[in-house]
């Protein structure tokens, strides 16, 4: 009889062995963790988020209506099979600024005026998942609930010839309670991981007038999203 060599051995355990491990390997529905994350980037359009420029006989105004925003979502681990539920929770970030060029009324001088705003928001509620295919490779989801909005607004002034700024740069601040609700599609990349797009409303009560704004924002968001855990 041929004598085993402990290589042969050890080669004949890892073959027996085998099943057991691919037994362990996760299915496409499953995670190792009991949450889900997300990740968006994308950009908020609001429909009229513009702020009167103090001084400018033209009336100019910052349009800051288009904001860049970066964020993510957590979510609890989804109850069902094809058709799932649970909670989600969200932030996202964003920054927008603008520069104006304009003649003051009172001094004659050429002023420029630099704006910027950023904005955070945490909103959270119940969302509906819907796998497509039975292999849950394809999914579309939906989610609402309440929000919480804070926007920072600052605008800093200078002249022609000299380098000082205005005492009566702008600056505002402010906090808003509304509601949101997004939807999306994603598709499987890998086995714990979906790429897709998204879309998101909010209205928020955020009153900016002190400083010529709005006192309330409403619009509509296009997100790229990455989901690790369905």
């Amino acid at each position: 009889m041929r004598r085993l060599t402990p290589a042969l051995v050890a080669v004949i355990l890892l073959s027996s062995s085998a099943p057991l491990f691919a037994q362990g390997l996760h299915e496409y529905d499953e995670w190792y963790e009991n949450y889900t994350v997300q990740a968006l980037l994308g950009a908020m359009k609001f429909d009229d988020l513009k702020i009167d420029v103090e001084g400018s006989g033209t009336q100019e105004k910052a349009d800051l209506s288009t904001v860049p925003q970066v964020g993510g979502a957590w979510g609890t681990l989804p109850l069902g099979n094809r058709i799932q539920v649970g909670l989600e929770a969200t932030f996202l970030v964003g920054w927008r600024t603008d520069n104006i060029e304009y003649i003051e009324i009172n001094s004659g001088l050429r002023a420029r005026v630099s704006t910027s705003m950023w904005m955070f928001d945490l909103a959270g509620g119940p969302y509906i998942n819907l796998f497509l295919d039975e292999g849950k490779r394809v999914r579309v989801y939906g989610a609402a609930g309440p929000l919480l909005m804070y926007a920072n607004y600052d605008a800093d002034k200078d002249y022609d010839g000299d380098n000082s700024y205005d005492e009566n740069d702008d600056s505002e601040s402010a906090f808003g309670f509304g509601a949101y609700g997004r939807a999306g599609i994603e598709f499987r990349i890998h086995e714990r991981g979906m790429l897709g797009m998204g879309a998101r409303i909010l209205y928020a009560n955020l009153d900016l007038s002190d400083v010529g704004g709005t006192t309330d924002v409403k619009g509509i968001a296009g997100f790229v999203t990455y989901t690790a855990g369905f």
